[in-house]
């Protein structure tokens, strides 16, 4: 009876693969449909970042989860280095200085999941204590302003903001006072806005959002040709590949705008296939979470799984004008290498989670050489223990 529970916990969710798989398949057609007529440059090279995504994610689903929490703070020390590198000699990109060696690695997606693995080893060490604000508010608070301002200085204030919200929803997770949230929002809100009303990039995109609410013929050009492509599409689309505002009409149709190329060339149908796509995925990500006894492994899905749904909240709300241009991707779907690493990779923490992996003869022997190491550290990680806080969740 016990080797049998072993191995019912050390299986992968099944539908939470097949829902990546899905989602990746359809995100390469609706790709090659969106680049195919200036060539297949574009589809090639997605190809090849998929397959680097998978071979992370495989890596990632094989070594057991709880190894990543000893190894957190050095993981976030390398990752803060490469945010201050790429603010000194980093290259821009659409107006921001983010990437170092061309457009190939961006830190700052990087930082987006180093974050979640990081504040879910801190928050896991807490315990009881999270709700104390000199040993929860604060620091996490400190933890991660640092992370989110240096992203933001480049300036990339899309990834910022989805690192900002990934962030406080898993301290609500795992069990943090909602009036510290509230106050968190309030006042991390107040100077985000005081941040973006500083940049004219970002204050022109709330002027001109504010604007289309008054008067909707004031739409700003981008968020227009994608309300237009939504609206070509009608009920079925006009067909896969026959699309007409990709062409030259629609801003970046490959990337941000990807979205809207769907809902013209398959209609309504398609961009709610898509969305009942990314809801089943949320559905068995969340699941994992609840179902993971372990306090780190039920963070760690669940930040995951946050931070690759809220982005492609956000994106779909740009593309039919609820909120401000944001910039951000269409996680599974937009081209772009370290956009398509970093989310595979993330997924292979989840279904590692799902693998239930905490109990592997290998964790223990590394978390015990862990432990002797930590010895000698004055900044640790506390051994985790399942709060209560934790368990309602």
């Amino acid at each position: 009876m016990a080797r049998r529970r072993r191995r019912s916990q050390a299986r992968i969710d099944v539908l939470l693969m097949a829902s990546v798989v899905a989602l990746l398949l359809f995100g390469l057609l609706m790709l090659y449909s969106a680049t195919f007529y200036v060539g297949t440059y574009f589809w090639r090279q997605q190809l090849l970042w998929v397959g680097a995504g998978l071979a992370l994610m495989t890596f990632f689903v094989f070594v057991p989860y709880r190894i990543w929490q000893g190894l957190a703070a050095p993981m976030m020390g390398v990752t803060l280095f490469l945010l201050f590198v790429v603010l000194l000699m980093g290259e821009r990109i659409f107006g921001a200085q983010r990437a170092l060696f061309g457009a190939s690695v961006q830190p700052g997606i990087l930082a987006r999941l180093v974050a979640v693995i990081y504040i879910a080893a801190w928050l896991a060490s807490k315990g009881e204590k999270l709700n104390e604000v000199r040993y929860g508010l604060v620091p996490f608070s400190v933890i991660v302003g640092v992370v989110a301002g240096l992203i933001a200085l480049q300036p990339d204030l899309s990834t910022a903001l989805l690192l900002v919200l990934t962030g406080l929803a898993m301290f609500f997770f795992a069990g943090g006072d909602p009036v510290q949230i509230f106050l968190s929002i309030v006042i991390g809100g107040g100077s985000f806005s005081l941040l973006a009303w500083q940049l004219p990039h970002a204050r022109q995109r709330l002027t001109d959002y504010i604007a289309a609410l008054k008067d909707p013929t004031q739409m700003p050009y981008h968020v227009h040709r994608a309300v237009m492509a939504l609206g070509e599409g009608g009920l079925l689309g006009v067909g896969i590949g026959n699309g007409r505002l990709k062409a030259g009409y629609l801003p970046f149709p490959h990337t941000d705008s990807i979205f809207a190329v769907i809902g013209e060339e398959t209609g309504l149908v398609g961009t709610l296939l898509v969305i009942a796509f990314f809801a089943f995925f949320a559905y068995r990500g969340y699941r994992v979470a609840l179902q993971t006894a372990e306090p780190f492994g039920s963070l760690l899905a669940f930040g995951v799984t946050t931070m690759i749904v809220v982005e492609a909240l956000l994106n779909v709300m740009v593309m039919v004008s609820l909120i401000p241009f944001t910039g951000t991707a269409l996680p599974f779907f937009s081209y772009g290498g370290s956009e398509m690493v970093m989310t595979l990779g993330g997924v292979g923490l989840l279904l590692g989670v799902s693998r239930g992996r905490a109990g592997d003869p290998l964790l223990g022997d590394f978390n015990g050489l862990l432990d002797r190491l930590r010895r000698y550290r004055r900044a640790r990680l506390s051994r985790p223990g399942r709060t209560r806080s934790a368990a309602t969740h």
